[in-house]
This record gives structure tokens, sequence and C-alpha cells, in this order.
């Protein structure tokens, strides 16, 4: 799905929409001139777009047909108000009607929201751009639709109690919204918008333009799916428990018995029915316009005194095959056969739900925490023999740098069950369990700035390139990437995540053969192994030309090169509570805090744990063909000889000349004890058979792990 964000605007503007430089345009604004006449007023009416966002009457039906305006213009060093909590309100067809309304939207006699200290009642005045103001900062929220904003007395049903907007603590405290989890998941929260005299970029705004606001829901929304790739057996019968620790067996103490309704826990109760949500913009000011969370808007929640939290997120309906017509192997057929089974790819998993999408709204936890989901399912034969296997107390984690929900992005949660679990086949946890658990297979983002895709070789050890904005399916097969899309980043991974890539690893650019050889990793592989001697450049005898490109090694994939606008860690670190063999050569390489900021000393500890940093690189492409080349291993160097042919006219071969005759390559024997001379001399040819020399080639003998990355 693609997750929507709404945009109401005040005059007109050329905004930015889904990628960089794509642009749409609003309407004029035409009834004043830069004197600071020009009257502020509002617009959701876009003439071209190129993205499903909600716009015009259906945003307005989504936000209940209104919203509260804060507007406040600077001097240079101090604020004033000028929109007051303004009540913006929308009207259909009314468009022109007004000097306030543009297209639909109007404020000009309402009522504001009336907070103590502040406009409490009289209509709502026209306002016009002043000129001599330095810069305007604007904030807006609506409680949704079906709802209204209260500002005293306790929100009851469909009712949301606000805090007045305050300007001198945006950065810590903009505004509460206090409701029952229900209520507050409907509200909309918008961005900061800042505008300026002229020249502005996006997200700022100039004067007399339409001040964009980027609605987004309150709530977040996740879904959880199940599928199985079990050789020879088919899963059903999928139960779900509620807790962490509790007995798998019937009668012991503590015991409770699973259910069909599927669950994800937590550790703590961090599921609430109640509270209040603080919004905050942290990073606003013009000196921070270069930043990736400029003016954005974030929230943290704080439980309400009815709160009843709880540590479980259930769904409803896990979804089987229904039919025998879905089943995946026919061999499940058999007469009397009414069961209903797991299904069995990633493509198309059993969501949790009863209607597509299978969502559960959820209040945003920006910080994030450790979800497990833990199981009991059955095996069933698809041999005939209709056999049966019940697993105990499998589990599954999902690590809490994917589990912190933002407003309005949608988090799907893919499990798999496949023949590597950590369950118990009998309900004895003394007797041996799987040794692998069930894998977490993937996480997909639906979010307000893109999609995440990933390109991972299957190979030892495996690696992985990924680029902001890169989509699996962007229509262009032949090349990896866009250069028009910035850094690419490499991981490396086999067990760990590797930490050694400015050692082990390198970066090359690859010449272009056109179709002479078809670039491929094992083609790569042939050319880093047999190489033409006597130049600084990787040369491959296949003809293949590999030169250094510049990579940097980096700890985290940053901000605003991430898919969501939160850093990625690629650092991991891994506990030691023995001394490593070759600690006294790699303690180096360790710290004895989880920061990963204190340095061990070469004497080893054994009373406390010492942790290992990993790292990633980064590259900024151009159009072309890159190899990223992982060493796995050294070899010792041998010389080869290949032999070719040349007929008595034949012209002198690339590569015979050198500046000088110990530089030849070419010999006139297969072992390389005799070097050609510097002059190519045809009349030494046989005049019948033509004459057979032997270039020199030098073979590493070492173990590489390669990746091809074409640029368009």
């Amino acid at each position: 799905m693609k997750t929507k964000y709404f945009i109401l605007a005040a005059t007109a503007i050329t905004m930015m929409v889904s990628c960089a430089d794509e642009k749409f345009v609003g309407d004029e604004n035409l009834l004043g001139a830069e004197n600071g006449e020009g009257a502020i007023s509002f617009n959701s009416g876009f003439k071209a777009i190129t993205r499903a966002d909600h716009v015009g009457a259906d945003a307005a039906d989504l936000l209940g047909e209104k919203f509260y305006v804060g507007g406040y213009k600077n001097d240079g060093t101090n604020y004033s108000t000028v929109f007051d909590h303004y009540l913006v309100q929308w009207g259909a067809n009314t468009a022109g009607t007004t000097t306030d309304n543009t297209s639909d939207w109007k404020y000009v006699g309402l009522t504001p929201l009336g907070f103590t200290g502040h406009i409490t009642s009289g209509a709502q005045t026209i306002k016009y751009w002043d000129f001599s103001a330095s810069y305007y900062d604007f904030v807006a929220f609506s409680a949704g639709k079906g709802q209204s904003i209260i500002i005293t007395g306790d929100p009851g049903t469909n009712q949301i109690k606000a805090t007045a907007i305050d300007q001198e603590h945006l950065t810590t405290v903009a505004y509460t919204l206090e409701g029952s989890a229900t209520d507050l998941s409907e509200c909309y929260i918008a961005d900061l918008v800042t505008a300026i005299k002229s020249g502005a970029t996006s997200p700022d705004v100039n004067y007399k333009a339409e001040v964009p606001f980027k609605f987004r829901r309150l709530g977040s929304k996740v879904r959880i799916a199940l599928y199985e790739t079990v050789p020879g057996y088919s899963v059903r019968d999928v139960k779900f428990y509620a807790a962490d620790g509790t007995p798998i067996k019937d009668g012991e103490v503590g015991y409770v018995a699973p259910t069909t309704t599927p669950t994800l826990f937590a550790s703590s109760n961090i599921f609430h029915s109640t509270g209040t949500m603080t919004v905050k913009f942290p990073t606003i000011g013009t000196s921070n316009r270069s930043e990736s969370d400029y003016n954005k808007a974030h929230v943290t929640f704080a439980a309400g005194g009815t709160d009843a939290p709880t540590s479980t997120m259930t769904f409803t309906a896990l979804n089987y095959e229904a039919t025998k017509a879905n089943w995946e192997d026919a061999r499940l057929d058999y007469v009397g056969n009414t069961n209903t089974y797991l299904k069995r790819t990633a493509a198309a998993p059993s969501f949790a739900g009863t209607e597509d999408p299978y969502y559960v709204t959820v209040l945003p936890d920006e910080a994030g925490n450790v979800l497990e989901l833990r199981v009991d399912y059955t095996l069933e034969a698809i041999d005939g023999t209709k056999e049966t296997i019940k697993i105990h107390g499998a589990k599954a984690f999902v690590p809490q740098v994917y589990a912190q929900w933002k407003p309005n992005y949608a988090y799907t949660y893919l499990f798999k069950i496949s023949d590597n679990t950590n369950g118990w086949t009998s309900e004895l946890t003394t007797d041996p369990a799987g040794l692998y658990p069930i894998t977490f297979d993937a996480i997909v983002l639906d979010s307000e700035e893109g999609t995440q895709s990933t390109i991972t070789t299957v190979a030892t050890p495996a690696i992985t390139t990924y680029q902001k904005g890169h989509e699996y399916n962007d229509g262009n097969p032949n090349d990896d990437y866009d250069s028009s899309k910035g850094d690419i980043y490499v991981m490396v991974q086999d067990a760990d995540l590797k930490d050694n890539l400015d050692s082990k690893g390198a970066l090359y650019t690859v010449n272009d053969l056109g179709a002479t050889v078809d670039v491929t990793e094992a083609t790569v592989m042939d050319a880093l192994n047999i190489r033409v001697t006597g130049s600084a450049t990787v040369n491959g005898r296949n003809g293949i030309a590999l030169t250094t490109a510049s990579a940097t090694a980096v700890e985290e994939i940053a901000a605003a090169d991430s898919p969501d606008g939160n850093a990625v860690p690629v650092t991991k670190k891994y506990t030691w509570v023995s001394e490593p063999g070759d600690w006294a050569t790699t303690y180096t390489q360790y710290y004895t805090d989880e920061a990963c900021t204190e340095a061990a000393t070469s004497t080893w500890d054994s009373s406390k744990p010492y942790y290992k940093k990993n790292t990633a690189v980064k590259f900024t492409p151009s159009a072309g063909v890159y190899a990223y080349v992982y060493e796995v291993s050294d070899g010792a160097d041998t010389d080869i000889y290949s032999a070719v042919n040349f007929a008595k006219d034949a012209s002198k071969p690339d590569g015979w000349d050198a500046a000088d005759a110990d530089k030849m390559e070419w010999f006139e024997d297969p072992n390389g004890e005799t070097k050609c001379t510097g002059d190519w001399d045809s009349s030494a040819f046989d005049s019948t058979s033509g004459k057979t020399y032997y270039r020199h080639y030098t073979n590493l003998n070492k173990v590489y792990s390669v990746k091809v990355i074409r640029v368009k």
C-alpha cells in the first residue's frame, strides 16, 4: 500500500512532491502586490500532481472539513502572533467568493478555538503578508473526521482535548492532544512550515505563496503475516502465546493455553488505551534548513489517568489456504481432509486479519520496543502418510530498530516458519529444541518518503547493496541503480556483519567491454585471479580491467539517505566472554563499553564483556559498472603462461611493446624462461604454420566474494 499524506495550502507554491525536482504548481494569488497587502489564503486545488495523495474535497473529508492554524511572524529577534488558533474550514464550490478564499478554504468570520490568554471570542479577520517580517512559522492540526476539539474538561468519545500552541517551546512541547487511543489515532498533525520573503526552496515557501501543510494521520499501522517453507510438510493449527516464559505443557504451574488469536507482545506494557500525545519540532530555524529533520513533527506519548496498558497487540483471523483448490501441494487432497494450511511464500503469506490490507492501528512509538511472536503449530506430512508433528513454543523477535513506529507509517512484519525451528517437538523443554529460530524474513515499510529495496548476492559471504529511492521494479532491469539518487551503501555478512571492509574490501570501476565480455561476478573473479602483469590496474586475461574507486567506511546509513528519515545503524556489537586466540594482535578492534567508545587494553579481563564494531562502506556513483570485492582468504602467487599462435602476416599483438625489455609479457617458451625481444619481427615466423608465443599471467589463488553493481 502507499502511505498517504494530505496537502492543504495557502497561495501559490512550487513544492517538492515525491522525488527531488519533481514539482507541481498551485493557483497564483493575484490579490495584492508585494507591499504587504497580499491576503493569506488556503488552497488544496493543485493543477498537477505526481502521486496519489488526498487533495481537495477528498482531503477535506478526512480532516472533518476543518483544521486549526497557529501562525507567527518574526522580526529577526522576536515573534508576534498572526493566526491565534484560527479555524480554517472547507466550503465546496466557494472559491473566489471572499478575499481569504481562493480555493474552497476560508477563515474570515469564523470563531477561533479560544484558549485562555488567547483570542477567546469574536470573528476571525483577514490576514496579509507583512514584508517587514524576516520570516513566518505556521503550525496546524486537525481532530479528523467525526471528532471535535475541546479545550477544557475531560475528553469523551470522539473528543480530543488540545492545549494551546506554545510558540516559545516549539522544539520541546509545541502542543498536546489528549484522548482515547482510538480517537487519537484518527487525528492529523502537520510539519511546521516556514515562509521567507523570496528565493525559498522546499520545504520553505515564499511570501504571497500558499502555505502547504503535509497532514499525517497521528496513528501508525501494523500488520503481521506468516508463511512456511518446511520441506515435506504443510503447517496447520497455528496457536499463539500472549507472553514469554510461560510453560508449554498443560498442567504445569503458570500454563496458559495458546489461542488462535494472532498476538505480538512486548516485554512491557506499551499498548495504551488513553493518554496524551505531545507534538514537537526539534529541528527548526533557518540554520537547520539542510538537515533531513528540518521542521519535521515528532510525537511522544504519556499515559492518561484511566489508562490500562497491556503488553500484547492482537489481530484477528489468520488466513490459511481456504480451499483444496488453493492448496500448494495436491497430496494434501485426500478423502475426508477438512484441515486448512498456512501459505507458503513471502509474496503471498497468511495475513492475520479479516479484511485486506489487514492493518491494526496503534499509537506511534518512536523509541521502539522489541516485539515477540511465540507459537505452537502442527506439521502434516504431504507424502500421503498423514504423519503429524506438533511444535511447541517456537518464537521470533522483531528488533527494536524495526519497531520504531512513526505517525502515518505502515509496518509489515513477515514471519517464516522453516525446518530450522527453535520450538520443541515434545512438551518437555529438557528435550532438544531446534538449533535455529523462526527467521525474521522481511520488513516492508510504506512511508511518506519512499520504499526500501536491497540487492544481496547469494554467496558466502553475501554482499548487500542499498540506495535510497531504488525500487526493485523500477523498469530498468539492466541497471541496478540510478546515479542521480546518490550514495550506494555496501555491507558484507555471513554469520556476522564484517567490520574489516577497509582492509579486506575494495571498490573498483569496470571498463566497458560492450558485447565482448559479459561483466558478471564470475568474470570479475577470473580477472582478479588471473591477472596480466605489469600494470597498477587489475587487468584480467579476459579483458576486464578494474580500477580502484573511492569508498568510505561508515557505521550507519544517515537519516538523509534512509527510507524513512531515521538513521539506520549498521554497527553491531559482539560480546566476547573468553579471550580470542588472536587477542594480542587484535585487541585494538575491541571496546569495553557497548557504545564502542572505550578502547580495550592489551590485558584481557575475564570479568567483563568486550564489544566489536562492524561497518559498511558507501560510495557516490556515476554511470557505469562497478565491482565490490571482499577478500575472503589469501593464496600463494603462481605464474602461468597462456599460448597464443600468430600467423606469418599477423600484426603486432596488443601488449607487445613496453617501456623497456624487462617489462615484456611475451615469452617464446611455456615456462617463461626465454623472453621475446622488444622488436616485432614478422620474418621470424615459420612460413607455413606461424609461431606460438606465450603470455605471462599471475594467478593469485585467492578467494573472493564479488558483487557487480550497474549504475545508469
